[in-house]
């Protein structure tokens, strides 16, 4: 099976996980800036709430596909995917995702 990146099947090592959630991130904030740069002008007195709008959507949509390499990592790791509801409790989801991030692979 060819390993996509909007697909949460299979399994992904540490360093790829780490890469594409730091790309994740460098798209939704540069994305966002970019969006709210362009779109928050003044026209003729009326505010234009496009901008912060389309931040918000590329923010959700790199979080869903954040979270499906998450389950590609708690599958390599052997975990259930049930550890993803831990990415709800604040501060548990930092020290679930860093234990993502340092976990050793298991073979297969």
């Amino acid at each position: 099976m060819k390993d996509t990146f909007i697909s949460s099947e299979g399994r992904i090592g540490r360093f790829a996980y780490i890469l594409r959630l730091l790309i994740l991130v460098a798209v939704a904030v540069a994305a966002s800036w970019a969006a709210i740069a362009y779109f928050d002008q003044w026209h003729g007195g009326d505010y234009s709430p496009l901008g912060p709008f389309l931040g918000i959507v590329v923010g959700l949509f790199c979080a869903l596909i954040g979270l499906m390499q998450f389950l590609k990592r708690l599958h390599d790791i052997d975990k259930p995917g049930y550890w993803s509801l831990f990415l709800l409790l604040p501060g548990v989801n930092v020290l679930v995702l860093l234990y993502a991030a340092v976990v050793p692979s298991k073979e297969a």
